[in-house]
């Protein structure tokens, strides 16, 4: 993959999509330095992606001195942006409107994560109805469950809500 353009696999079907942090960057709003996906694979289904905590994050500066420790919302994020990059790609990738958080049910965060940690982000689609996208999802390290959601849902709003 020497372009900057997606990869696709198999015969026209989603079969999987691999992206870099160059082509995520282009597909999703957010940018560094609040952009937390290193690379993804794209499926039908759902998005498997990583992000490598490199410590020189700033949220770490004061989260906690001397132990930096990554903040969860900042794990759940993540997996919101690999459902955003879903939808963009896969989901409603027909408009170009925002994609907003709608709600999350069964979050836990069962273990810290810290400079050098490579999250190992798995998200499953669940449900699609219209503009309404929800997700099952899990966040390891090195094998070892960091976060779970049981139900993380993202809205597609309209370009023009008043038009």
């Amino acid at each position: 993959m020497g372009d900057d353009s997606p990869g696709q696999a198999g015969d026209g079907a989603l079969a999987e999509l691999v992206l870099s942090r160059g082509q995520i960057e282009k597909l999703l709003p957010q940018k560094p330095p609040f952009l937390f996906l290193d690379e993804a694979v794209v499926e039908e289904r759902g998005v498997r992606a990583r992000y490598l905590l490199r410590g020189e994050e700033d949220f770490f500066r004061g989260h906690f001195p001397g132990n930096p420790t990554t903040p969860a919302a900042i794990v759940f994020e993540s997996l919101g942006q690999a459902g955003c990059l879903w939808l963009r790609t896969v989901g409603a990738k027909e408009t170009s409107g925002e994609i907003l958080f709608a709600g999350s049910d069964g979050a836990r965060f069962v273990r810290r994560t810290g400079p050098g940690d490579r999250l190992e982000l798995e998200l499953r689609l669940a449900r699609i109805l219209g503009r309404v996208a929800a997700f099952s999802g899990r966040v390891t390290v090195c094998g070892r469950e960091v976060a779970r959601v049981r139900r993380l849902t993202l809205i597609v709003r309209d370009e023009n809500p008043l038009g």
